[in-house]
């Protein structure tokens, strides 16, 4: 048995923009980065598929995506309920959700648009390690029983569960940042029942929520410093050019502070001392 902590540091949003594509690579080759997750329908996805080849021992995720305000795979006309009038997708769970309970989201037209998206990336014949999704959708109910259907479809069984512990900065995040953590944490559990009876493999614990945008070095190290035994993954979200990443979204992420963090030297020492092993989700059984 492996009685060393093991811990995958994954870059979301791969393939969304060209300097976080160059971000993730240069973050993989010289710093600590071992796992991405690639958006299918992201403005950069070609040349993030072409830069990922050239990188063999980094992981690579589905990140699936019904939010965001990004364009879908699917033709337009067969997935209606999921866009806008300019054809693109809601930008914020919050709006996805609402749509959700409202009645006005077909979700046969989110298993056909998943599905486009997981047959697209397969199609790049990447070494694909995991699934996970854009704001964490995959998770909500509805979402989460066609995602397993897929997963099955497609002989998946690696995801990410986003459940960070409630107690983690409970007194020193923002409120806001709180309560989303803690609802996400809450269907994340929901989700763990099946994830164990379906026999997925998932890590012991997931950090990045309370600190989503912002995990600069003194917020990774406070929670590489804390983290108990066991396997685990760490949200990033770097970029190479935060003024310009910051003129296409307007989600106030800290994107160049992110990418400091994972080469800082500082970090590498902290983890080496620590004897925590990195790993991708494609090393878990």
């Amino acid at each position: 048995m492996d009685r060393m902590n093991r811990l995958i540091i994954n870059a979301d949003d791969f393939g969304i923009h060209t300097e976080v594509n160059h971000a993730v690579i240069n973050a993989h080759k010289k710093g600590i980065l071992t796992s991405t997750s690639l958006l299918a329908s992201g403005p950069a996805f070609e040349e993030a598929v072409e830069l990922a080849k050239g990188c063999p021992k980094l992981g690579i995720g589905i990140h699936l995506c019904l939010v965001g305000g990004l364009p879908v795979v699917s033709d337009i006309q067969e997935v209606s309920t999921l866009v806008d009038k300019n054809g693109l997708l809601p930008e914020s769970y919050v709006e996805f959700i609402k749509k959700t309970y409202e009645g006005k989201i077909d979700y046969g037209q989110v298993y056909q648009e998943l599905d486009a998206q997981i047959a697209k990336i397969l199609s790049a014949n990447l070494p694909i390690t995991h699934v996970d999704s854009h704001q964490h959708l995959h998770v909500l109910p509805p979402v989460w029983k066609i995602v397993q259907s897929l997963m099955k479809k497609y002989r998946l069984h690696r995801l990410r569960i986003p459940g960070e512990a409630y107690t983690f900065k409970l007194f020193n995040a923002s409120p806001m940042r709180i309560m989303g953590r803690n609802g996400l944490t809450w269907l994340s559990r929901k989700a763990l029942r099946d994830v164990h009876r379906s026999a997925y493999t998932t890590t012991d614990y997931f950090w990045g929520m309370v600190d989503g945008g912002n995990m600069n070095e003194n917020n990774l190290a406070y929670i590489i410093k804390q983290l108990p035994f066991g396997i685990h993954e760490i949200m990033m979200h770097p970029g190479a050019n935060t003024s310009t990443l910051a003129k296409t979204f307007s989600w106030g992420y800290h994107w160049e502070d992110e990418y400091q963090a994972l080469v800082s030297e500082k970090i590498f020492n902290l983890l080496k001392d620590r004897q925590i092993k990195l790993i991708n989700y494609g090393d878990l059984s």
